[in-house]
């Protein structure tokens, strides 16, 4: 059985977050209107949790779980997040991006700025 897990882990949840586009689905769930990248709003910063989970698949497939059965507890002192009924492959492509993808994007955003910058003084 754990042979079969780390199998599925291995191979079908890359494949599943690949397939699905994280950030469309983050947007379309309105999951930006409580979590931006780098800023506490409603509830804690993309930044946050991927410092507190990390970027594992074991991460992903735990925030993604807390995405359909959010638990309180891990996020004292923050709004209470409803649970999303949704697909465990959605959940684990916002995981992704929540985890990951988003942090690519402000590394690449603060590269293209002051190359930007470089290229305006220079």
């Amino acid at each position: 059985m754990k042979k079969i897990i780390a199998f599925l882990t291995a191979v079908l949840i890359p494949t599943l977050s690949f397939a699905l586009d994280g950030k469309a689905l983050f947007n379309k769930y309105s999951c930006s209107s409580c979590h931006a990248p780098d800023m506490r709003l409603v509830g804690p910063s993309l930044h946050e949790i991927s410092k507190k989970y990390g970027t594992s698949e074991k991460a992903i497939r735990k925030v993604a779980q807390l995405i359909i059965q959010p638990n309180p507890a891990n996020w004292p002192g923050f709004a209470y997040m409803p649970p999303f009924d949704i697909p465990m492959e959605e959940a684990i492509a916002i995981a992704k991006y929540v985890l990951i993808d988003s942090l690519k994007e402000k590394t690449k955003k603060s590269d293209e700025t002051f190359e930007q910058f470089e290229a305006d003084y220079h």
